[in-house]
């Protein structure tokens, strides 16, 4: 009995839309064309503005992603792909580890100072990840350094 209801007024609703629709077509229908009238000139172009400088000082602006040869972050916790847990290939450290990201490559570091790529690891892995860089270097020892590793 509900379904019948329900039916009944969506066919009812559905046959009022079709009304206004067509009620809407033959009023667009009765309506003349206008035309744009080129009355009034084209205003002159607007003279350019003062070249402004970027809103950011230099001292909080930092490199864009193709001006840093990479990027780094620590990462403290076991490494688990496809159900397997990442080891270091030389002496089998298994967290504390220091995600490299270069050159659209993934590269893991332990704290002995091993690197192994990591070729199921992606860029976007690492962006999705990583927070926001708090450091700039110079050289990749001075990142290292900033990071404790």
């Amino acid at each position: 009995m509900f379904h019948r209801i329900s039916r009944r007024r969506a066919e009812q609703e559905f046959a009022e839309i079709r009304r206004q629709h067509a009620e809407f077509l033959a009023r667009v229908a009765d309506e003349p064309l206008h035309h744009a009238q080129a009355a009034d000139p084209p205003a002159p172009p607007a003279e350019p503005g003062a070249v402004v400088d970027d809103f950011l000082p230099p001292e909080l602006r930092v490199p864009s992603h193709d001006q840093v040869d990479g990027r780094a972050m620590p990462w403290a916790w076991p490494v688990v792909l496809d159900g397997e847990m990442v080891a270091c290939a030389v002496c089998g450290t298994y967290r504390d580890w220091l995600v490299l990201s270069t050159r659209d490559q993934i590269w893991l570091r332990c704290r002995a100072g091993h690197q192994q790529h990591e070729p199921r690891l992606d860029t976007a892995w690492y962006n999705r990840h990583a927070g926001p860089a708090d450091a700039t270097h110079a050289t990749f020892e001075e990142c290292l350094r900033h990071l404790g590793h």
